[in-house]
């Protein structure tokens, strides 16, 4: 049912009253930004993760100690919004915290042997939903929707 839903989102767009939206670059990336995340939280659905905590897990693989401040700079995420996600992928034992010797207020962030296989099965499940979200597209034109979609997020 909810393909239905967006089939129909589209043609309204696209085909009555709506048409100018068409013109907006901001309506097509939402519209792909629904069709995405509907596929990512699916294909993460095994590790009963959102995107989000498995984009700082993943953060946390790549940079293992990492501050929680750097962590969300790197992914633009809020400090406020960091602090339950940190703490339910501790709760889950996919990360743990040290505390800084020098500066009893920073807490480095590593993963554990499971946070670490959990970030690899994730990444896995997302690439493979890339490929089906990504599959009208040859390889020179992901990459050149990879580059403007960059180019985009990068000035803010």
């Amino acid at each position: 049912m909810p393909d239905r839903a967006r089939d129909k989102r589209t043609e309204t767009a696209s085909e009555g009253g709506a048409e100018r939206l068409n013109e907006l670059i901001g309506f097509h990336l939402r519209q792909a930004s629904i069709f995405d995340l509907q596929g990512a939280l699916s294909a993460l659905a095994p590790t009963e993760l959102r995107t989000v905590p498995v984009s700082v897990l993943m953060c946390i693989v790549e940079h293992p100690g990492l501050s929680a401040a750097d962590t969300c700079r790197r992914l633009r995420i809020k400090r406020a919004n960091i602090v339950p996600i940190l703490s339910d992928l501790e709760k889950r034992g996919l990360i743990y915290r040290e505390t800084d010797p020098g500066d009893q207020r920073i807490q480095h962030l590593f993963p554990t042997p499971e946070g670490a296989q959990t970030a690899r099965t994730a990444f896995a499940a997302l690439v493979a939903h890339e490929d089906r979200l990504l599959a009208r597209l040859d390889p020179s034109e992901r990459a050149m929707l990879r580059t403007l979609l960059t180019k985009i997020w990068q000035q803010s």
